[in-house]
């Protein structure tokens, strides 16, 4: 049985933090929400509903579940507390990463979940970036999707050995993945700083809060009751069912799957306890004379170097560039979200002219403590899915459609993941302040491999 949360949700300061008032960093005011279509009309539960699989969040996971189950006939409701796309789903730098985080591959993937599951999830992800685009096409969402690929440019020479060995284990599974040279780095990225790259030309880029939008019209037209502005507070098992209780209504289901990430509000304590919640900042410039394409980006990729501290850019359809990342202190530092990235930015690439914070936002990502996904129980019938680790779109969207082959009655050994009960870390509550001692170690390590 889970825990039974409190009701009537409040927000923790960071929670208000990544949603303060502030007309540059709030969700209304990122770059993505001003030219992203609408989503579909939903309304809040109300009263008393029944439905065979309840899933809590609207995000790309818990979209993608939804829309593969109610594909394969399944009657399946979504609860999202307030619309699809809210939370980190909605706000991120739009990367389409069919790979694991700097420092983890495919054999860190098979020690840790045994061989058969860990080449599982290293292929499930990989055919990541395909499925997005995939999806994209079947159901015609408009979400500025190019398949263009994804670099990974190493910042030292130092990693040469590393980056040949990160290419042929993906190559080992047959993936189309490219090792390029210093030269071919510096010309595919625009910066003399980089020493080689790692090329996956299945990954690319999106608009990702018209993506979700898009999967949210894809679910309702295949048959999901997706209900917005219902938060659920309160969940308990009463005989075989479970109840999901929001401010107005309650929902009752043979099966639950949580996929809010670290904001579920307390509704399970202990799988939300699984993961360190994260304050990014996102930014998008002023729209940039095309010409610069030319030497920047030129194939109009995207790209997320290997500092610890990385820095990831990208064009936009309109010539904007996108670019963000972690502040050491997330307290106070909304003017600062604004600048430092782009301050970065310009460094690496002294070819671009002044850069201006056009639009800024936050937002909030969550991750385990080994970056890696999971799938908790939490009583019979009900579980907590976490997929994201900062490489949220390919990953979520393909393993929710394993999901809900499993949920609809496939075989555990399908599944990706084993089935593990909620392993909270140590003081969960100040699990927000880990990144803000680990960053500036990290920077400081950066800059020293970058001297040697």
């Amino acid at each position: 049985m889970p825990e039974i949360a409190h009701k009537g949700y409040a927000p923790t300061i960071w929670e208000s933090l990544a949603d303060a008032p502030h007309p540059s960093i709030s969700f209304q005011s990122s770059f993505w929400h001003s030219v992203a279509p609408a989503g579909p009309v939903c309304t809040r539960l109300e009263g008393e509903a029944r439905t065979e699989t309840a899933i809590v969040g609207g995000g790309f996971l818990g979209l993608s579940t939804a829309l593969h189950l109610a594909e394969a006939g399944h009657n399946v409701t979504l609860l999202e507390a307030d619309e699809a796309g809210f939370g980190a789903s909605g706000r991120n730098t739009g990367f389409v990463v069919p790979n694991l985080l700097t420092g983890l591959d495919p054999r860190y993937a098979k020690e840790k979940f045994g061989p058969e599951k860990g080449d599982l999830l290293v292929r499930m992800l990989g055919e990541g970036g395909d499925l997005v685009f995939d999806l994209i096409k079947r159901h015609e969402i408009d979400c500025w999707g190019k398949q263009t690929g994804w670099m990974q440019p190493i910042h030292t020479g130092k990693k040469t050995a590393w980056l040949e060995d990160r290419v042929k284990q993906w190559q080992d599974l047959g993936r189309p993945v490219k090792l390029l040279s210093r030269d071919e780095a510096v010309a595919e990225t625009g910066s003399e700083a980089y020493h080689g790259a790692f090329l996956d030309p299945t990954g690319g880029h999106i608009n990702p809060l018209a993506f979700v939008r898009g999967l949210a019209h894809a679910a309702v037209k295949a048959g999901v009751t997706l209900h917005i502005d219902s938060r659920a507070n309160e969940i308990g098992k009463k005989g075989s069912e479970w109840h999901l209780k929001t401010d107005h209504g309650t929902l009752i289901a043979d099966r639950v799957l949580l996929t809010t990430n670290s904001t579920g509000g307390g509704l399970a304590p202990k799988a939300e306890g699984t993961q360190f919640p994260i304050t990014l900042f996102q930014v998008a410039t002023q729209q940039l004379d095309p010409e610069l394409r030319e030497s920047v980006l030129p194939n109009d990729r995207c790209s997320a170097d290997t500092r610890k501290d990385l820095i990831a850019y990208r064009w936009t359809n309109d010539n904007r560039i996108v670019t963000g990342g972690l502040l050491a202190n997330p307290l106070g530092s909304l003017e600062r979200g604004r600048t430092h990235h782009l301050g970065r930015l310009q460094e690496l690439l002294p070819q671009l002219p002044k850069l201006e914070p056009e639009f800024a936002w936050q937002g909030r990502l969550a991750a385990a403590r080994d970056y890696m996904p999971r799938l908790m129980r939490l009583g019979d019938g009900a579980f907590s899915a976490i997929a994201c680790n900062g490489r949220g779109i390919a990953m979520t969207t393909a393993l929710g459609r394993k999901l809900a082959y499993w949920l609809s009655g496939g075989a555990n050994e399908d599944l990706p993941l084993p089935i593990t009960a909620p392993d909270p870390v140590m003081f969960p509550k100040l699990a927000p302040l880990a990144f803000s001692v680990w960053l500036p170690l990290s920077r400081h390590q950066d800059a020293k491999d970058i001297r040697e």
